[in-house]
């Protein structure tokens, strides 16, 4: 009992690090768990092979936490323990907040989904790849023959059979353009690394295509974004003379949508955030004309930041709905005529 008492600072201080190492480990396997898998029911290898870099962050704290265990231990003199054990604190903080958020808050906001709905079926569509460093990336592509194409990009946890799955074999048939649905990297079957150069380099490529490989000149497309697609479709209607751009729920800045999921970055914060899409600074740079759809009850991206970014347009038209969620923005009987019409 002695000994406890003796050394009560020291054993808190080891507890305190091995306490904190656990739970910092189970954040990160959770969130292996969450952004590799839809339903989080994949096999231990397809985690890893999602989502193995959250765990860096560990490997990194592993030795540093030893390092100040054992610097700890050995300051005999208590003053040396007063500024040590601040100091320990501070840094697993500091650990917590920077490191942590960077690997993992991005990924919660844009997490990759790896499942697809059976859809190639259904009459002219089917699946398209451009090849990118190497690696083959599918996207999903539907053909009537038509003279036109809308090209969009999705949201958060979207793949492209999603959004044909919602159309319906019908609507298809009723259309008047083609579509070209991207999927992302990490999404779908796609390989990879999810960072924003890599997207955009797709964006070109998939651009491409369509107009060397499918002979559909800059008029004759139409680029739609959704959520977090619509800083990808600024992207590409800033580079690309287009024929019209539309933007369901978009955001005047990506750390706006983050700080919705995880409301931190701000300051210097917001060096974490590793995708920054920020529309705001290419709207003024987008020739097309512009159509905006909101909701004023949009919990994910809010009102005020759209309304921020609609300022930023010269060519725009803006339809707002009333008490749509985010989901049902997109999700809706009109979203059909701006995508086939």
């Amino acid at each position: 009992m002695n000994f406890f008492y003796k050394h009560l600072l020291s054993i808190s201080v080891v507890l305190f690090t091995v306490l904190f190492f656990l739970a910092f480990l189970y954040i990160d396997l959770t969130g292996v768990m969450f952004l590799a898998t839809k339903e989080g029911l994949n096999v231990i290898l397809g985690l890893f092979k999602r989502a193995w870099f959250l765990l860096i962050p560990d490997l990194l704290l592993i030795p540093l936490m030893i390092y100040l265990l054992v610097l700890y231990i050995k300051s005999e003199k208590s003053f040396k323990k007063w500024i040590i054990i601040p100091s320990v604190i501070l840094f697993e903080l500091l650990y917590t907040f920077v490191v942590s958020m960077y690997f993992m808050a991005p990924g919660f906001s844009f997490y990759p989904c790896d499942y697809n709905s059976i859809v190639l079926s259904y009459n002219n569509v089917s699946q398209v790849s451009v090849t990118y460093k190497n690696q083959r990336y599918s996207s999903t592509y539907y053909d009537n023959g038509f003279d036109k194409v809308s090209i969009m990009f999705l949201g958060n946890s979207m793949v492209s059979s999603d959004v044909f799955e919602f159309i319906g074999e019908e609507n298809l048939e009723l259309s008047e353009r083609n579509l070209l649905v991207m999927d992302y990297p990490y999404f779908s079957s796609n390989p990879g690394r999810l960072t924003e150069k890599t997207i955009y380099d797709l964006v070109d490529l998939h651009m491409d295509m369509l107009l060397n490989e499918y002979g559909y000149s800059f008029k004759d497309i139409r680029v739609i974004g959704y959520s977090i697609g619509t800083g990808v479709a600024c992207y590409c209607a800033e580079k690309y003379d287009v024929s019209e751009l539309v933007l369901f729920a978009p955001y005047y800045k990506f750390q706006d949508a983050m700080n919705r999921v995880t409301p931190v970055f701000y300051g210097p914060l917001e060096l974490c955030v590793r995708f920054k899409f920020e529309s705001y600074k290419r709207a003024p740079n987008i020739k097309c004309m512009t159509t905006i759809i909101y909701s004023d009850s949009d919990k994910v991206i809010t009102e005020s930041s759209t309304q921020a970014l609609i300022s930023c347009f010269n060519n725009k038209e803006v339809v707002k709905y009333h008490d749509y969620t985010h989901t049902m923005v997109f999700r809706n009987d009109n979203t059909i005529n701006y995508l086939l019409h």
